[in-house]
């Protein structure tokens, strides 16, 4: 939780004032230990992920959606029998017709 953003003067008359007013102050016998309970209470600081820890995260969250994808385009490529119109793909499908530069180069 962020405090609340002050003005510089006004965060400068407070401090004026509460330094004029330190000896007025009375303070308890158990002020140590409310400091620390207070302390307690904030909790441990959770550091700031740094760009290479936050892009880890990102692609282990990815991962398994991008397995799925993968996995259900190689069954529907396979199932529809996408590669089988295209002369290029029944030349490796087939494995009978050898692959030459003048193939490909339409000589």
């Amino acid at each position: 939780m962020n405090p609340p953003k002050i003005e510089p003067e006004v965060l400068q008359a407070i401090l004026r004032k509460a330094y004029q007013e330190k000896e007025n102050v009375e303070v308890g016998d158990q002020w140590q230990q409310e400091v620390m309970r207070r302390v307690r209470e904030l909790g441990t600081l959770q550091p700031t992920p740094t760009f290479p820890e936050m892009l880890e995260q990102l692609v282990w969250q990815l991962a398994p959606v991008t397995c799925l994808l993968i996995f259900g385009l190689t069954v529907l490529f396979a199932v529809s029998d996408f590669t089988s119109g295209y002369e290029v793909f029944q030349l490796f499908m087939n494995g009978t017709e050898e692959l030459t530069f003048a193939l490909f180069a339409g000589l």
